[in-house]
C-alpha cells in the first residue's frame, strides 16, 4: 500500500468519514472514496469492518484507553 492508503485506512479504521478524512488530508471525499476502493481491492476485502479488523491486527491502530 502506499503511504497515502495507510494514512486513509488508519482513519477510516479510527471512524472516520470519508469527509473527514478529506478535511485532515486536504483531499477531496472522490479522492478518499477512490484510495478506499484500492485498499479493500489490494486486501481482498468488502466491508469497513474487515478493514478495521485489518488495521487493528496489523498493528496501524490499538485499543486506546478512555
Amino acid at each position: 500500500m502506499s503511504k497515502r492508503e495507510i494514512q486513509v485506512l488508519e482513519l477510516v479504521a479510527d471512524g472516520k468519514s470519508n469527509s473527514d478524512v478529506s478535511e485532515l488530508l486536504g483531499i477531496s471525499p472522490k479522492t478518499v472514496a477512490r484510495h478506499r476502493e484500492r485498499i479493500m481491492s489490494k486486501l481482498n476485502m468488502h466491508s469497513t469492518t474487515e478493514l478495521v479488523k485489518f488495521a487493528f491486527r496489523s498493528g496501524l491502530i490499538s485499543l486506546k484507553n478512555p
